[in-house]
């Protein structure tokens, strides 16, 4: 069996991983000279948005047999509106690096790699011309180019992201996260650290124009009071753009991760079931298997936690205020992280028959 994967990301290299085990070498093409995104970053895994597996980490684990190490365990959280703050304490989920580092999430994945697999560095391949050639393909690129060529994507919008990494003093198992439509539109601003010293100050924004985000970035710090804060670099991320797909393969192209639409568009987090929808698509194909009935689960999931963006789209400052007092609330903020019953999904599940 000839398989070729598109993309050395999370969801490429989970794949190709899965494949080696079940005994087929996959050719892999990446069109960076080497596996990681270009500038470093930190992911957050919230453990609230994976009550249906548990601990993400674990469950990868043992279901996939793939092995991520945090960077961190997340143990508070501070939110902050324009005139509200409140700060979440417990197991609130990992900090994942990401990157070129040694600890990536992609490194990590590229060391289980044992079995000869080659990947193919600065290329930049057509799936079309490689699903001709192969058995199967597996796009992994991140984009959803190939699913709009495809004809299977839904557009949901567009995220502008601007940030860099920040020196200074920070807490290295607390994010902080603001809320504020001034400059985040109902996105989100956030400082996310890489150690006591290091950390991601970055903003998501998902009304303004994306030539305004620098402008926007820069009146975050201020409000913030963050303007003191020396970075080592800053950066206009591509506009993330969010939706889903219809279909998780057309013939024998087989969309994971983002190209598939599995990242959710409350907070943008996608890693669990990037590596996921990687695993199963090697599944599907060398052990047989509807590869859309076995996605399927993942696709309910983050459209459950995306109905929260439907939920604050048209929000205004007073509307997130109110948000972070009711949160605020003793006994409520720790009923809703801490709950053991799948809570994201069950209200999630709710707002959707809602917006419908």
């Amino acid at each position: 069996m000839k398989i070729a994967i598109i993309g050395a990301g999370i969801s490429g290299l989970s794949c190709a991983i899965e494949c080696e085990k079940l005994g087929v070498i996959p050719d892999v093409y990446e069109r960076d000279h080497s596996v990681g995104w270009i500038w470093p970053s930190i992911s957050y895994w919230p453990s609230v948005f994976y009550r249906n597996i548990g601990d993400p980490i674990e469950y990868l684990k043992k279901d996939h047999d793939i092995d991520v190490l945090p960077l961190n365990e997340c143990k508070s959280i501070i939110l902050k509106s324009s005139g509200q703050e409140t700060k979440i304490r417990g197991r609130l989920g990992y900090f994942i690096s990401r990157g070129k580092g040694d600890e990536s999430e992609e490194s990590q994945l590229l060391r289980q790699l044992k079995k000869g697999t080659a990947i193919h560095y600065n290329s930049l391949m057509d799936f079309k011309k490689l699903s001709s050639e192969y058995d199967y393909v597996v796009v992994a690129t991140g984009r959803d180019s190939e699913a709009r060529e495809l004809k299977v994507w839904e557009d949901e919008g567009i995220m502008r992201v601007f940030g860099g990494i920040a020196l200074g003093s920070f807490y290295d198992e607390t994010a902080v996260l603001y809320l504020n439509t001034e400059y985040a539109g109902a996105g989100y601003a956030r400082v996310t650290p890489f150690s006591p010293t290091q950390a991601i100050v970055g903003l998501y924004d998902d009304r303004h124009d994306e030539f305004d985000t620098e402008r926007l970035f820069a009146k975050f710090l201020n409000y913030e009071k963050l303007n003191k804060l020396e970075f080592l670099f800053k950066l206009k991320a591509p506009p993330f753009t969010t939706g889903r797909v219809k279909k998780f393969k057309v013939g024998n192209v087989l969309l994971t991760g983002r190209s598939a639409g599995l990242t959710e568009r409350f907070l943008g987090v996608g890693g669990p079931e990037a590596v996921m929808s990687g695993v199963l698509a090697a599944r599907a194909m060398i052990n047989g298997g509807d590869y859309d009935e076995m996605v399927r689960p993942i696709q309910e999931h983050i459209e459950n936690i995306s109905a929260f963006r439907k939920a604050i789209e048209k929000f205004d400052n007073k509307d997130f205020d109110r948000l972070l007092s009711l949160l605020g609330t003793p006994g409520i903020k720790q009923l809703a992280y801490n709950l053991p019953f799948n809570f994201a999904d069950f209200i999630g599940s709710i707002l959707k028959l809602i917006e419908k």
